[in-house]
C-alpha cells in the first residue's frame, strides 16, 4: 500500500481550488460581462489557426481526452495498481474516479450552461465544466500520485509533472478550439478536479492513519 502523507498544504490547496471553482460557477451563472469578455478574447486568439486540416487533427487529439476514454484509461490504471500495489490502493483509486466523475456530471447538469452556438463539431449536453478536461486531469493526477514516489531524481519528477500538465492543457485547448466549450469551462474543470482529488487524498490519509498506522 502506498502511504499517503498528511501534508499541511493540502487543505490550503483544496480550499483555494474550491473558492476559484465556486467563484467561476457564480460568475458564469450570473452571466457577468467579465466572463464573456475573457471567453471571447481567448476564443478569438485561436481563430487564425482554424483550418480544415487543423480541425481534423484536433478532433483526433480531443478523442483521446474524452470522458469515456479517460474513464477507460483510469480503469486500466486501477487494474495496474491492483497488480503492482494492492487492493486497498486500487479501491481508493476506483472510488475516486467514480465519485469525482459523478460529481462532475451533477455539477454540469446543475449549472446547465449551453455550449457555444458556433460549434465546429456536433455535440449535445451542457458546457460547464468540461468533461474532457476533468477526466484527463483526474487521470493525470492519479498517474502522478502513484508514479512520482518511485522516481528518485527531481528532474525526472519535474519532467513527468510538466508532461502531465502539458497534456491537460492540450486537451483543454482542443475543446476551446472546437468551440464546444468556453475557456472558463476548462478552467473550472481543473479547479474542481483539483479540489476533489486533494480532498480524496486527505480522506485516504485520515483512513490510513486511523486503521493502518
Amino acid at each position: 500500500m502506498l502511504h499517503v502523507k498528511t501534508k499541511k498544504y493540502r487543505p490550503f490547496i483544496a480550499s483555494i481550488c474550491l473558492v476559484l471553482f465556486v467563484s467561476l460557477a457564480f460568475l458564469v451563472e450570473t452571466k457577468v460581462s467579465l466572463i464573456t469578455q475573457l471567453d471571447s478574447t481567448i476564443q478569438r486568439a485561436l481563430v487564425p489557426y482554424t483550418t480544415a486540416n487543423m480541425t481534423n487533427l484536433v478532433e483526433k487529439i480531443t478523442f483521446l481526452g474524452g470522458p469515456e476514454m479517460a474513464f477507460v484509461f483510469s480503469l486500466l490504471l486501477c487494474s495496474f495498481i491492483y497488480l503492482k500495489h494492492d487492493l486497498i490502493d486500487a479501491t481508493w483509486a476506483l472510488l475516486t474516479v467514480i465519485s469525482c466523475n459523478l460529481i462532475n456530471y451533477l455539477v454540469k447538469n446543475l449549472v446547465a450552461r449551453p455550449r457555444p452556438s458556433d460549434k465546429l463539431v456536433a455535440i449535445g449536453g451542457y458546457s460547464f465544466p468540461s468533461g474532457h478536461t476533468f477526466g484527463t486531469a483526474l487521470f493525470v493526477f492519479l498517474v502522478l500520485h502513484f508514479l512520482l514516489p518511485h522516481l528518485k531524481r527531481i528532474s525526472a519528477k519535474a519532467l513527468w509533472i510538466f508532461l502531465g500538465g502539458f497534456w491537460i492543457l492540450v486537451i483543454a485547448l482542443t475543446r476551446i478550439y472546437l468551440h464546444v466549450h468556453y475557456p472558463t469551462d476548462t478552467m473550472a474543470s481543473f479547479f474542481l478536479v483539483s479540489f476533489l482529488f486533494e480532498s480524496s487524498l486527505m480522506i485516504y490519509a485520515a483512513v490510513q492513519k486511523r486503521y493502518y498506522s
